[in-house]
């Protein structure tokens, strides 16, 4: 599965359904505007069930990271989980897009908010 087949599963099972096309743009086009979306306004991508989910995976899978601007790479869990907890944002998705797990930027006398979700 191809990255944009791989975002279009992930945002029809987890993005909010007025911004899907929004993400899409900016996964594929803008990953560093998607990446201060993230970062700063995470409500406003995916709805608050997923707020403090936790998730489990396999180390050793395929997932793409989007830290900082430099855009998304693809790496494994176990890599993309070293930026999991540090507060500097990130979005890991799984290549498969059906688990994902998402960390907005911690401030100060705010910490990060994490929003997790599989299916």
């Amino acid at each position: 599965m191809g990255k944009v087949e791989v975002f279009r599963t992930f945002a029809d099972s987890f993005v909010l359904p007025d911004v899907r096309e929004r993400f899409l743009h900016e996964a594929a086009q803008r990953p560093e505007k998607l990446y201060q979306r993230i970062c700063h306004n995470i409500g406003d991508v995916f709805p608050p069930a997923l707020a403090t989910n936790k998730i489990t995976f396999d180390h050793s899978a395929e997932c793409f990271l989007l830290q900082g601007l430099r855009g998304f790479t693809v790496t494994t869990w176990g890599e993309a989980s070293r930026h999991m907890g540090l507060g500097e944002g990130c979005l890991i998705i799984d290549a498969t897009g059906k688990t994902f797990y998402a960390e907005t930027e911690a401030v100060r006398g705010c910490p990060s908010i994490t929003y997790a979700g599989a299916s």
